[in-house]
């Protein structure tokens, strides 16, 4: 029986060069997945390729603002506009470079610009609203919320932006007007609940409050915001130990939060659970509680209620002048 021979034969390896588009495209898919440096890499080789190439100068000059290389993302936004100034976008971001470098009037030009080239966007009057607020002109930036709060929403995160702008010029029902057109375009948005919770707690609306907040846990059970939102809700309306049990929850989820360990505090000497409250008390001064000496003194009225006389004492010595009467009738 004759054996049979294979032969393999190495056939060369075709390679494909890459288009100067499909660099682009490539790049701006890497960030998509948050691969700056290649998106970078990709973006250079399409300049290589094709140095007329407009969305390979803003695409890179993008990343680079975002990784904070700002004298980069300038002269990728300046080459951009030498071959297209009509591309809005560009001066929008080189505005909020400019303004990272301090090149204030720079930046107010091209925030202008943007918003005579596209006057129904809103972000262009907020990122200057905000640039004449940092630096004094008040009057400014009331105009352009002002505008902002004319303009008509094109999504529902714009409706958002929009309430957040109403809030800011006292507008609280037409700030929840908008906040209820957002959860009407997206009912499954927390975070436009936990919004229009917060309004209507500030405004007295505590069941509605309640209603909102009970459909963020409903959907987030773990939601410790919205816990420790409810619980000040609660709170407000003298109903202790629901507050105490969510702020308890809140903060087994997320424990670095001194005011709301100092708060829970609180329910707790109102509930009569002195000693929890010696703990919250002192875990609200080791987290950073602003206020440490009405920490302390909250602490010493727990340590009283629990009997801990000596440790009171100290509690109150550190409390400076909240505890001038617990030390002169209990630590003489």
């Amino acid at each position: 029986m004759r054996s049979l021979i294979v032969l393999l034969v190495c056939l060369p390896t075709l390679v494909f060069a890459q288009t100067a588009e499909e660099w682009i495209e490539s790049a701006n898919k890497k960030m998509s997945e948050g691969n700056s440096l290649g998106a970078i890499k990709d973006f250079t080789a399409a300049i290589a390729l094709d140095d007329t190439k407009v969305d390979a100068y803003y695409g890179r000059g993008s990343v680079y603002a975002e990784l904070l290389m700002y004298d980069e993302a300038l002269g990728d936004f300046n080459k951009a506009l030498e071959l297209d100034s009509t591309m809005a976008l560009i001066y929008f971001n080189r505005g909020v470079v400019y303004n990272a470098k301090g090149y204030k009037s720079l930046a107010l030009t091209d925030f202008s610009k943007y918003c005579d080239m596209r006057p129904n966007d809103p972000q262009g009057y907020l990122a200057r609203a905000e640039y004449y607020a940092q630096n004094g002109m008040s009057n400014d930036a009331l105009s352009d919320y002002k505008k902002v709060a004319n303009l008509e929403p094109a999504d529902a995160e714009g409706y958002i932006s929009r309430a957040e702008v109403k809030l800011l010029l006292n507008d609280t029902v037409g700030a929840i007007k908008d906040i209820s057109q957002t959860i009407e375009k997206q009912p499954e948005l927390n975070e436009a609940y936990l919004f229009r919770a917060n309004l209507y707690a500030a405004s007295g609306q505590s069941t509605l409050a309640l209603d909102d907040l009970n459909v963020v846990i409903l959907n987030e059970y773990n939601n410790s915001q919205a816990l420790a939102q409810r619980g000040y809700v609660y709170f407000s309306t003298g109903v202790l130990k629901a507050a105490r049990d969510d702020f308890k929850r809140s903060l087994d989820i997320e424990n670095q939060m001194p005011e709301l360990w100092f708060d829970y505090g609180i329910t707790l000497l109102d509930t009569k659970d002195y000693e929890s409250a010696i703990a919250a008390f002192q875990n609200s001064l080791t987290t950073g509680f602003r206020d440490a000496e009405l920490a302390y003194y909250n602490k010493g009225v727990a340590e009283i209620n629990a009997k801990q006389k000596d440790a009171a004492c100290k509690s109150f010595a550190r409390s400076g002048s909240h505890g001038e009467t617990f030390r002169a009738q209990h630590c003489r």
